[in-house]
């Protein structure tokens, strides 16, 4: 008869044991999704750096135009930077664009037991974000109806 309840109770162990890993295994395979998120992100952003050295490379030169347009009056040059800047702009928006999608995803993705402080900061990134996005939207736009005034200064 006690061998009976031994078995019972194996049952019973090997089953909680099995349930357990289980559940470890799928905690594991959504660690494992969250960390190859974070190292998608991660490789993104070093493609965002890469683009900056070229947005850099591209302001440089336009300055150089400017300056040229300034001392000769080039207006090929005036013409050439203004593109540039409206270009780099556009490139700048679309990477503000990317940054808002992923404090949007941090927001959504806030675990209903997070501190208030994380919360907040989140939030908060959002918040910068989208103000980065309102502000490239309109230095696009003064830049694309400014291409002839002279006055009209950029960021």
């Amino acid at each position: 008869m006690w061998q009976i309840y031994q078995e019972k109770d194996q049952d019973k162990f090997c089953f909680i044991v099995l349930l357990v890993k289980k559940i470890i295994e799928a905690y594991n395979w959504n660690m494992k999704g969250i960390i190859l998120n974070k190292i998608r992100e991660t490789q993104v952003e070093d493609i965002v750096w890469i683009v900056y050295l070229f947005i850099i490379a591209a302001n440089l030169y336009s300055n150089y135009l400017q300056r040229d347009y300034i001392k000769n009056h080039n207006v090929r040059s005036r013409d050439l930077f203004r593109k540039i800047n409206l270009y780099v702009l556009i490139v700048a928006f679309i990477i503000y664009l990317y940054f808002v999608y992923l404090s949007y995803g941090s927001v959504k993705n806030l675990k209903k037991n997070a501190s208030s402080k994380t919360v907040f900061l989140t939030n908060l990134t959002l918040i910068s974000a989208i103000l980065f996005l309102i502000a490239g939207a309109l230095n696009i736009f003064i830049q694309n109806n400014s291409v002839t005034d002279d006055s009209i200064g950029l960021i």
